[in-house]
């Protein structure tokens, strides 16, 4: 388990190393104006800020290069990274709900069984991101902008659970697993909330 934890933060750490030097959201929307990358076509808005909804999450990368296919396909790996994070924040996000309502022990598996099959379910559906747009800037830059369904990876943690509680040999004898599981799913309905 701890091999597990180790190699999560490591994920993490890199996504947002990866994140950080690829996004440029810290820029004010002002700034946006008047910019024009190549063949004259204005920055898009979603270069700068996060346009996400409860429906679809998006994340967009930038990448550089000699040639522009090389640019877009660095651009495309650090959109997808981002993407990844949010993923694995998103599983941290249900099991930290999770464990404020619940009396969880060090000595209970199942919440690390939990994360372990939610991160890897979650970042199985990242087969299913796709590509809205994309812009080049004036100097070689290209920006990607690429979307996940929300409900795809409310699906997968919500199978995580399942597959979790599933399991009795991650419980002890005096566990309610029902109750486990109750709480997980409900922890899962307050991050994901329904529209």
């Amino acid at each position: 388990m701890k091999k597990i934890a180790i190699l999560l933060l490591c994920i993490i750490a890199l996504g947002l190393i990866v994140s950080c030097q690829a996004t440029n959201h810290g820029v004010a929307l002002s700034q946006n104006k008047g910019v024009v990358g190549k063949n004259g076509i204005p920055r898009p808005d979603w270069v700068i800020y996060d346009q996400s909804t409860k429906k679809m999450h998006f994340a967009s990368g930038f990448g550089t290069s000699k040639t522009f296919e090389v640019a877009k396909q660095k651009a495309v790996l650090n959109a997808d990274a981002e993407l990844a994070l949010w993923i694995a924040n998103s599983v941290t996000a249900v099991r930290d709900r999770y464990i404020e309502e619940a009396i969880v022990n060090e000595s209970e598996t199942y919440i690390d069984k939990f994360v372990s099959t939610a991160t890897e379910m979650g970042n199985a559906v990242m087969s299913g991101v796709t590509e809205i747009d994309y812009w080049e800037d004036g100097d070689g830059g290209v920006w990607v902008l690429r979307a996940i369904e929300v409900a795809n990876v409310k699906a997968q943690i919500a199978a995580a659970i399942s597959a979790t509680c599933a399991e009795p040999t991650l419980f002890s004898g005096t566990t309610d697993v029902a109750d486990v599981m109750a709480k997980l799913n409900k922890a899962l309905d307050e991050y994901f909330p329904a529209e």
